[in-house]
């Protein structure tokens, strides 16, 4: 009965043998604990890549990644066609057009006086600082959007799916932007990857199309609207018309179940309710208290979110060791690097 148990031998691994990050994280799959499951990651994404089926890759970005530095990341995944579909937090789209203008994010300290950063105008995330009057700029070139297309309508009220002024902001970077070639905002535009962002009032982005609201109601104008249940109908096409789906989570929260909830959408619709065929996740939250950035795959299967058959992989890491490291090593494996 114990050779049914003892079966695959840990093998040492030998880091003066392994010349690439692939050939690190291919030994990583004789090890244990969260090196194993890291492995495991590219392991599904190489296959996500290379069904034939061509499996359309869903890519939920929650978090602060931008500020923290992986927004080059992100887009080399556009460039070299690993993901076909965004799901992001308002946040990260923000930060990525705060720098696309040639504004930047700073290294900081968790243990500063935040007291004495509001007086001088410096917002902190974690230990990244940046500078709210760069922001209070951002703010208004996204009222100014928000204006621009407004008055150029032929129809009022405009009403814009969040994936549609996504694609505006793509081309007022292409227009204005200082620093674009690294945006992963512009790289989606300019290779026509949908950039979903279901809660944009939940962002800067959000409080700035406020005020284009706020202004507009007081000038006698009807502001433009963003209906996020065109959204819901647009990300449902776009899974309605895939053969097979995968899915990546760089955290959880709002993207990763707007991601999930698009299989059970299908089936809500008189579809079949095909769940995701792939999917891992980078996540630091545990499933003990019910959270959906802790849940795990295996729990989707019971919403039909996922396939009770399909290959997926929770690894728990900090998203800004992990990402770059699966990233690479697939695009070796790939053969592209």
């Amino acid at each position: 009965m114990s050779r049914r148990y003892l079966r695959e031998k840990i093998k040492p691994i030998d880091i003066e043998k392994a010349e690439r990050v692939s050939e690190i994280l291919r030994a990583f799959n004789d090890t244990s604990f969260q090196s194993r499951s890291l492995a495991k990651c590219v392991e599904i994404f190489v296959k996500m890549l290379k069904d034939p089926e061509e499996t359309t890759i869903f890519f939920g970005l929650a978090g602060a990644m931008i500020p923290a530095g992986m927004k080059k990341v992100i887009s080399t995944m556009i460039k070299r066609k690993m993901i076909h579909v965004i799901v992001t937090t308002g946040a990260n789209a923000y930060h990525d057009l705060v720098e696309a203008f040639g504004y930047h994010h700073y290294k900081g300290s968790p243990t500063v006086d935040d007291a004495e950063l509001y007086r001088h105008g410096i917002d902190r995330i974690y230990d990244t600082y940046a500078s709210e009057d760069e922001y209070r700029l951002v703010d208004d070139r996204i009222k100014s959007l928000a204006d621009k297309i407004l008055h150029e309508s032929s129809v009022s009220p405009k009403i814009m799916s969040s994936r549609e002024f996504m694609s505006r902001i793509g081309e007022l970077i292409d227009r204005d932007g200082v620093e674009k070639r690294d945006s992963f905002l512009w790289n989606a535009w300019r290779h026509n990857v949908p950039v979903f962002v279901p809660a944009l009032c939940d962002s800067s982005i959000g409080l700035a199309l406020t005020k284009h609201y706020a202004d507009s109601i007081r000038e006698g104008y009807k502001p433009i609207l963003i209906d996020q249940i065109k959204d819901n109908y647009e990300i449902y096409e776009i899974k309605r018309s895939s053969k097979k789906t995968g899915v990546i989570y760089i955290g959880g929260g709002v993207p990763k179940n707007y991601i999930q909830q698009v299989a059970y959408l299908e089936r809500l619709l008189g579809g079949i309710g095909r769940g995701h065929d792939y999917g891992f996740q980078i996540t630091t939250d545990r499933p003990e208290w019910g959270g959906l950035s802790g849940c795990t795959f295996r729990e989707g299967v019971s919403w039909g979110k996922v396939k009770a058959e399909g290959e997926y992989v929770t690894c728990y890491c900090d998203a800004t060791i992990a990402l770059p490291l699966i990233v690479r090593a697939t695009l070796e494996r790939i053969g592209i690097l």
